[in-house]
């Protein structure tokens, strides 16, 4: 059996229901479905729940990691460490499969190599139709370069710890996957001799990503930072990763032990209250528990603004977006293994930091 493993937060559920509708009249029936919510809000996640176990071949796998960054190797992790078939296939809910696609996930399978698939990408209209797969006309296809789509020997990914958590938000876990295979004598190979899915159109990230600072999860240069790491697993031929754990599920009783903490700590945006958390208070361990208020100082003054041009002493501030993304970098680089729930308010002028030391 070959399972498909789906990771998952907080997107259409129209998306969910084709991709999941398209694998219905497979002509191989040897599969089996894990979809994982990696903290989608309670609201949805409820809707895509029932979505997913409507369908005989689903299992529905919950993350209480709603105030986490994404992590989609973690989220893959929490599935493959316990997955008992031979095979998975990283799925996508954006994909529609043609009815062949599990037959020949079969014929491909190797114990000693991993296979990645050409992809269709459909227009806004062309998504928009019901219709059967072979009529579907696509607006280009993808090349060797995107590598998201393949079938594992499960037991190699084992080998390896899975992906490497270190990357976060939008990053190149797939690539550096398949590197760290060819590293451990893993063969790699490319299907495009049939088009067997299709890619649903959506706003993409990239388009609709704020470089402001918001109550969503940004973080500057956070694909920079993922493409180096990748490139240095790459240069140093890793292979094994995450030596700390990995694979880790959030519970219900876990997220609330931190949710319904009070906040123990308040500080400002001031560069000295920063600086103290992130160097003294974070490292330190001190409290099994920490919970900290940062909120945006009001000190932007005329008052303010005449000392410093009378050349006296001021405080010294970050901008909140600065803090958010110094804060985001140290639970990344150093807590990342960590249960912590990081929130943004409406107005982007306070950040809440609750994380279990």
């Amino acid at each position: 059996m070959i399972t498909l493993i789906y990771p998952y937060r907080n997107r259409s559920i129209g998306r969910v229901r084709n991709s999941l509708e398209s694998l219905t009249g497979q002509s191989n029936k040897d599969f089996q479905v894990e979809f994982i919510d990696y903290g989608s809000e309670p609201s949805l996640a409820g809707e895509v729940k029932e979505l997913v176990t409507s369908y005989s071949f689903s299992n529905y796998t919950y993350s209480n990691t709603q105030y986490q960054l994404w992590n989609k190797s973690r989220a893959l992790n929490i599935i493959i460490k316990n997955l008992h078939t031979d095979y998975c296939f990283v799925s996508d809910v954006d994909m529609i499969f043609a009815p062949n696609f599990i037959e020949t996930l079969h014929k491909v399978k190797n114990p000693n190599a991993a296979t990645y698939f050409q992809v269709g990408y459909l227009s806004k209209e062309e998504s928009e139709k019901n219709v059967p797969f072979k009529e579907y006309k696509t607006k280009f296809l993808s090349t060797s370069e995107a590598t998201g789509l393949t079938l594992f020997p499960t037991s190699k990914l084992k080998e390896l710890n899975g992906f490497d958590e270190f990357f976060h938000l939008w990053g190149a876990e797939d690539t550096d996957m398949h590197h760290r295979l060819r590293n451990n004598g893993v063969q790699i190979k490319y299907f495009d001799n049939d088009l067997l899915m299709v890619h649903q159109w959506h706003i993409s990230f990239v388009g609709k990503k704020k470089k402001d600072y918001t109550r969503d999860f940004v973080l500057t240069d956070i694909e920079l930072l993922n493409h180096e790491h990748k490139d240095k697993n790459h240069n140093m031929k890793v292979t094994q990763v995450n030596p700390d754990g990995w694979g880790k599920r959030v519970t219900k009783s876990e997220f609330m032990e931190l949710n319904d903490h009070p906040i123990d700590v308040f500080l400002t945006n001031q560069t000295k209250d920063i600086n103290h958390l992130l160097h003294s208070l974070l490292p330190s361990k001190s409290a099994n528990l920490l919970s900290v208020e940062i909120n945006d100082s009001k000190e932007f003054s005329m008052k303010r603004s005449l000392k410093k041009f009378l050349g006296k002493r001021v405080n010294l501030f970050y901008s909140m977006k600065k803090v958010n993304d110094l804060v985001l970098m140290q639970l990344i680089a150093h807590y990342r293994n960590k249960n912590y729930i990081y929130q943004v308010s409406e107005n982007a002028e306070k950040i809440t930091l609750k994380i279990k030391l």
